[in-house]
């Protein structure tokens, strides 16, 4: 009786352990008034509830993304005999991108493991964006090499490199076909909005790369542990 008692208690917890899935896949970010278009991949897994509702977890890490406008800072030599004692070098703004997300998802049309589906939900996730100044080798006048010789105007002051810490919310649609023992393909688009940010120095108050309302598009492929 007390090994019935335990098999009927364990048995739904089974059942929806048998059905976890994994994921894993490409695609791209774009943050909404930036050029910003970064290419990455992600993994994730996936945990149903019912046949047409489920929990899941994605992790992304993108491509260095180089910012195309050119920036420009003031240096100043390091000796005070150097000739000429301030030049001005260009810039651009290189920035990567972490994300993680989870959320549910309910799925219409049919179910979570069977056939052609659409789904959608609600997401929370966490990212870090870091940025850093990719200095030109020669000033602007492609005359003086800088390096070793010349230092930024406002030395420790003017820090070079950045992390934006931001919580985000957002929605999620996709749609999937199932191929029975073979797998999944999905196809989503998800659209966030940064609640919470926060920026370690002005290098990241300042980036050009880092927007609040950014959109992912993803393809993937998904195996269903039965």
């Amino acid at each position: 009786m007390r090994t019935l008692f335990f098999v009927l208690l364990l048995s739904p917890w089974t059942s929806l352990l048998a059905q976890v899935s994994f994921s894993a896949g490409t695609g791209f970010i774009s943050g909404l008034g930036t050029e910003r278009k970064s290419y990455g991949a992600h993994i994730g897994f996936e945990l149903p509830r019912s046949s047409d509702l489920t929990f899941f977890l994605r992790g992304y890490a993108f491509l260095p993304y180089n910012e195309k406008d050119t920036n420009y800072a003031n240096m100043t030599a390091v000796d005070l005999t150097t000739t000429p004692y301030t030049i001005t070098v260009p810039f651009t703004q290189k920035s990567n991108c972490f994300y993680v997300e989870g959320g549910t998802r309910s799925y219409m049309l049919s179910d979570y493991d069977n056939g052609f589906s659409l789904y959608g939900g609600s997401i929370f996730g966490f990212g870090i964006n870091t940025t850093s100044a990719k200095f030109s080798r020669y000033d602007y006048t492609n005359t003086y090499e800088w390096e070793g010789k010349y230092q930024l105007s406002n030395g420790a002051n003017t820090p070079t490199k950045g992390s934006i810490y931001y919580l985000a919310l957002g929605l999620q649609g996709g749609m999937k076909y199932t191929i029975p023992i073979r797998g999944t393909i999905y196809f989503d688009v998800t659209g966030t909005y940064s609640i919470l940010n926060v920026a370690n120095n002005a290098a990241a108050e300042n980036s050009m790369t880092y927007s609040r309302i950014n959109f992912l598009v993803q393809l993937g492929y998904r195996k269903d542990l039965y």
